[in-house]
């Protein structure tokens, strides 16, 4: 391929993942999500006082909800937030630049990786159009950021071992950053530096100084991890563990009463779901906020070209596939210990590694073919299926997807605390607390000064600090012992409900509707009510 051929196609392709990241970011989703909030306020505070919400000086790990956040997306955000101020666009481009930058890198690697030039560029436009990686690219989720630095320090590594070798560190450090990005890096991570050192032993021991530095860098993030375990997501961990309901049940807790043999059972059944053929090509996550639900993780042409792929592995069998192999083992196996269904932010690095995989699948099947004529039906094979099918997914995606799932993504929130700042007259605010953390999204919005948090904040010590984490802060007041049902109209008092409880109002005739805040589809979302004058 043609140097000015193939820098034009991944202009072309760098470009379209922007336009795919960018293009109606802060209005598709329909809106930002607790966490995204949360990630945002807490880049806000950052920014400006140096301080998370709590108060803590430049936390390693951000309390939040109480599921220890990781740093390295708010840090990111803040940057952004001090330059742009806060609001939904700095909020979201952070992770939509990032997975633009992952679509460059990943071409750069393969290139390197596996010396396949068209490999390299067919990477980059898979991830690029890839509705597993569109999804988390187009809203502040922690694995874009992982997935980008692991992708990163693959790319540094290699450039270091046969080009620079002072790169060597730099990989390590990419490496770090992964790791103190999501939970799931704890289980990418070090495997795969320890399989590097393996397979590229002689490589890395070439230059002495940047062996040592790299290990420096190694002690670096291993300290900080020693400093605050809290990293390695104890909490998390807690709050995602695997029902006894569901361990009781397996075969060999049935017949061993062995709670640590029925673990083993129980995760190897997780872990064989998320390469179920249905999960990856079809269906994909049934969490509407991580999927799209009417597509799987992949397009369907990629099923075909996965195993392609892996054949092209096992003929040519480079060193570097065993790499990609571990790359793939080791990505769903945090989600595989964790309750619940199929979910893919924790199986995340997924995306890369499948993406990769088919395209050597797709390269080795263009470039098996010598015609030229022949080549080029060979791409259109390829290519007309597959645009085909995003094409379609795109479509629902701005439509459909937008509108239907919207709840999904506490819309309605934004809108309260617009109704709130044009009548901000108002002595207290009641809200109920069924959207789970509703105060994010008025620190968020209001854009509350840290200080006046901190100095009227009231905090729920009564139960999981999942929810409802904060009471009241300032005039307004989330669940608590607000008897919603029981509620009576008091002056100067505004309440905030979602139609269930507006309908089971004891003194309802003596409310006043100040404004109805509906979804996209034009359901009831919230009742704003006041007394009657």
């Amino acid at each position: 391929m043609k140097n000015y051929i193939k820098y034009l196609l991944l202009t072309l392709i760098v470009i379209g993942a922007a336009f795919l990241r960018i293009y109606k970011l802060t209005q598709v989703p329909s809106s930002l999500n607790w966490d995204e909030v949360a990630a945002g306020y807490n880049a806000f505070t950052i920014a400006n006082w140096g301080e998370d919400e709590y108060g803590n000086k430049f936390p390693l790990v951000f309390r939040s909800f109480g599921d220890d956040k990781h740093p390295v997306h708010i840090y990111i955000t803040a940057f952004f937030v001090k330059i742009f101020g806060l609001n939904e666009f700095t909020t979201r481009f952070p992770s939509a630049l990032f997975g633009t930058l992952t679509v460059v890198a990943i071409y750069f690697l393969i290139k390197l990786m596996f010396k396949n030039e068209l490999a390299g560029i067919l990477s980059a436009l898979f991830l690029a159009i890839s509705p597993y990686h569109l999804q988390f690219s187009r809203g502040l989720w922690e694995i874009t950021f992982a997935v980008f630095f692991y992708i990163l320090a693959l790319l540094l590594f290699y450039l270091g071992i046969k080009k620079k070798s002072w790169l060597l560190p730099l990989s390590c450090f990419s490496f770090g950053i992964s790791f103190f990005s999501y939970h799931s890096s704890k289980v990418m991570v070090p495997p795969t530096i320890l399989l590097l050192s393996v397979l590229y032993f002689k490589d890395i021991i070439k230059n002495k100084t940047a062996l040592i530095f790299s290990g420096l860098v190694i002690l670096l993030f291993t300290g900080l991890t020693i400093h605050d375990p809290r990293i390695l997501g104890f909490a998390r961990i807690e709050q995602n563990q695997i029902p006894q309901s569901e361990l009781d049940a397996t075969v060999l807790y049935k017949k061993t009463h062995n709670q640590y043999l029925a673990m083993v059972e129980v995760t190897l059944n997780h872990y064989k779901t998320y390469f179920y053929p249905s999960y990856l090509f079809v269906t994909g996550d049934s969490n509407p906020r991580n999927a799209v639900q009417n597509f799987g993780e992949f397009y369907k042409v990629d099923a075909f070209l996965v195993l392609a792929g892996i054949v092209y592995l096992i003929w040519k069998r480079p060193r570097e596939g065993l790499v990609l192999a571990l790359w793939l083992v080791l990505a769903p196996i945090a989600a595989a210990f964790a309750g619940g269904p199929q979910n893919a932010i924790r199986a995340g690095f997924m995306m890369g590694g499948v993406n990769i995989l088919a395209a050597l699948g797709a390269s080795g099947f263009i470039s098996f073919i010598k015609n030229k004529i022949w080549y080029v039906v060979a791409g259109l094979i390829i290519l007309v299926p597959l645009f085909t099918e995003f094409g379609m997914y795109l479509k629902y995606y701005y439509t459909e997807y937008s509108n239907k799932y919207a709840i999904e993504w506490q819309y309605g929130m934004k809108q309260i605390v617009e109704y709130l700042k044009a009548n901000p007259n108002y002595i207290q605010v009641y809200m109920d607390n069924i959207r789970q953390q509703p105060y994010i999204f008025f620190l968020y919005y209001f854009k509350t000064p840290l200080p006046d948090l901190l100095n009227t904040v009231h905090y729920d010590d009564s139960r999981s600090k999942s929810y409802n984490t904060v009471v009241s802060f300032g005039e307004y007041q989330f669940g608590g012992n607000w008897n919603i049902i029981d509620s009576y109209p008091n002056d100067d008092v505004l309440y905030i409900m979602t139609p269930s409880y507006y309908g089971g109002l004891r003194y309802i005739s003596q409310f006043d509707v100040k404004d109805l805040i509906k979804y996209p589809n034009d359901a009831n979302a919230f009742y704003i009510v006041e007394a009657k004058q």
